[in-house]
């Protein structure tokens, strides 16, 4: 995979913003804004002398016999192309993996609550365990939801190691609690989120665009508004977003990744407006099939297979 370091030379942010040669041309990858590239570009660096993590992948990808990846033809043909021609070695397509039904009740706090709105009023935003949120980003945030005059359910989560409740109060706006009461509710912990997703009054999924994130959301039948905040979500939201037609971005500052409630307020109303979902329903219906996703599973193993004989 030389085409990204090209003679061994590391890439600068400015070279990163760029797609690498040979790169789908019409992709809504091909350029990136700023603040992504410099995201990135943690890939490319190497700390006490140790390989950078775009040298792990290469040894990587040199050591094995093959690539599985989780993903298919049908959401990221040109991609799979690619990177098949950059690694040279058999790439073998698991599917998109679809998560089981979830197993169990809605707990009765969650129940209740919800239970007391309309059919998709409420917006639930939830950036995994993994995402954290900082202080500016997360009041903006929450004055987003705020502004959408919903009802809106938001979990945040926090390191390992932190004092949750001091990280919590440091992000919660002045008079935010009592103009909210009844209407909005701040979590933080695990949630049932796949139960929560499919409750009947929950109509907008606020995520960070992680790939398992985005197809709970939809299997659910839910709206998507998407809020990458590192690395692979910047690329999920993209394909998701602007090739897939399945969700709404919210709109950033190029140069530094701002955004501030009004573009949280927007990007919820676009989603929520008549035709927001975009291709949700085509996507949703190629989910659920369990033909199609049994044929994946089969070809997989297939491959695995042959591989192993080789």
């Amino acid at each position: 995979m030389s085409a990204r370091c090209p003679g061994g030379l590391l890439p600068s942010v400015h070279d990163i913003a760029a797609a690498p040669a040979g790169f789908p041309s019409d992709s809504a990858l091909a350029t990136i804004p700023a603040y992504q590239a410099a995201d990135l570009s943690y890939a490319f660096q190497r700390f006490y002398g140790m390989p950078n993590v775009y040298d792990r992948f290469l040894a990587c990808f040199k050591g094995s016999a093959g690539v599985v990846m989780k993903t298919c033809t049908e959401m990221e043909g040109p991609y799979i192309n690619y990177l098949s021609a950059q690694i040279g070695k058999p790439l073998l397509l698991a599917g998109p993996v679809v998560p089981e039904p979830p197993q169990g009740e809605l707990e009765e706090r969650w129940s209740s609550w919800l239970s007391s709105f309309p059919t998709n009023a409420v917006v639930f935003a939830s950036f995994g365990s993994e995402t954290f949120l900082s202080v500016a980003a997360a009041t903006e945030l929450l004055l987003g939801l705020e502004a959408t005059n919903r009802p809106f359910l938001v979990v945040l989560n926090f390191p390992k190691g932190a004092d949750t409740e001091s990280e919590l109060r440091a992000r919660i706006p002045p008079g935010f609690e009592e103009r909210v009461k009844g209407r909005g509710v701040l979590h933080t912990g695990w949630v049932q989120q796949q139960q929560i997703l499919r409750h009947p009054s929950v109509g907008c999924y606020v995520n960070h665009s992680g790939f398992s994130s985005v197809v709970e959301g939809l299997i659910a039948g839910c709206r998507l508004v998407l809020l990458p905040m590192k690395t692979d979500q910047y690329i999920n939201a993209a394909v998701f977003a602007r090739e897939l037609h399945i969700g709404v971005e919210v709109a950033r500052r190029s140069e530094d990744g701002w955004f501030g409630r009004d573009e949280v307020r927007d990007a919820v109303a676009a989603a929520m407006a008549p035709g927001g979902e975009g291709e949700g329903m085509k996507w949703r219906e190629f989910f659920l099939d369990d033909a199609v996703q049994k044929g994946f599973a089969a070809e997989f193993l297939r491959e695995l297979k042959g591989l192993l004989r080789a």
